[in-house]
């Protein structure tokens, strides 16, 4: 299983991180895990939302050769969502394949077209702002079809959690998460 991660400026440094350390945890632990996460970004060097600065694995604009996209959120969301041609690649990618959000991310998603109908979860600052197109509940983590929400910023570890239990199997979950020493806060 091939999973991206989208950086972007002003991409929250925890949306990213929390899925990524649970994901590469996974492999780390199991090497012959048919697992590979890595970042991918329109340019090299990312500035996130609080400042830190991050290099992406992958530098390109297409997503077709994954299996999985994550789409984190952060306040650089807002430029984000006026990018037409990454909405499209959104769009085209979750349509056909699995996708993920954290926090603000499930508003690119919805911008992307992706959520009209669908039960989402987002930071709680933001759930109105997908009311519109959506059911929005205050779950940790929700699946509908194809796209997987994660609540606000810490969800993250939650969301790798999930995908770890869905596509390998619920011990390895559970190994991540006493490794990396986490106390889950609801379903996983």
């Amino acid at each position: 299983m091939r999973v991206g991660i989208l950086l972007f400026d002003g991409v929250e440094e925890l949306d990213v991180v929390g899925v990524y350390e649970v994901l590469a945890k996974a492999k780390q632990l199991h090497p012959q895990l048919d697992l590979s996460v890595r970042t991918l970004a329109r340019k090299e060097t990312i500035t996130a939302a609080l400042g830190m600065k991050m290099l992406a694995h992958d530098v390109r604009a297409d997503f077709g050769d994954l299996d999985l996209l994550v789409v984190p959120g952060g306040p650089g969301r807002k430029e984000v969502v006026q990018d037409p041609g990454l909405l499209d690649e959104l769009l085209a990618f979750g349509t056909e394949k699995p996708i993920a959000s954290v926090c603000t991310g499930a508003v690119i998603l919805k911008e992307a077209g992706l959520l009209a109908g669908r039960r989402v979860t987002t930071h709680h600052n933001a759930r109105d702002e997908l009311r519109d197109v959506a059911t929005v509940v205050e779950d940790r983590v929700v699946e509908d079809d194809l796209v997987t929400t994660a609540g606000g910023v810490s969800a993250s570890i939650d969301l790798g959690l999930h995908l770890l239990k869905k596509y390998f199997d619920g011990e390895l979950a559970d190994e991540v998460a006493a490794r990396i020493e986490y106390d889950r806060r609801g379903p996983a």
